[in-house]
């Protein structure tokens, strides 16, 4: 089963100042035993949203919105894509992640599972 794991933060802490040597440390080794497990099949982080655009569809209009976007409740900053056995097990990763013991804010990691463009068609009847 192949997920997307999204790294999400509260917009407020968005500064774009990078983690403590110290969990980026511990970030890098806990990305190395995914690698080494056969789980990681890709990760990266994503830039602020001061650096982003959003493109809306609504009544077949298009408009184009330019970040930052503070009106979010979450903003994605990173994601990694794994291969697993299930779910559970993508949760079991998740919570061997690292965190910052001293951050008191609030940050998420949301777990989909992807559909392939052939379950997609099959859905489609």
């Amino acid at each position: 089963m192949k997920v997307m794991v999204f790294v999400q933060i509260e917009p407020k802490d968005e500064t774009g100042e990078m983690p403590s040597a110290e969990l980026l440390a511990a970030m890098g080794a806990y990305n190395e035993e995914l690698v080494a497990a056969g789980v990681m099949l890709d990760m990266g982080g994503l830039s602020a949203t001061s650096q982003s655009v959003r493109v809306a569809f609504q009544g077949g209009t298009t408009s184009v919105v330019d970040g930052p976007f503070t009106e979010s409740k979450e903003i994605v900053v990173g994601y990694w894509v794994w291969e697993v056995g299930s779910l559970e097990e993508a949760v079991e990763w998740a919570r061997r992640c690292p965190s910052d013991p001293h951050d008191t804010t609030t940050s998420w990691l949301e777990i989909r599972p992807c559909i392939s463009l052939e379950e997609f068609r099959e859905a489609q009847g």
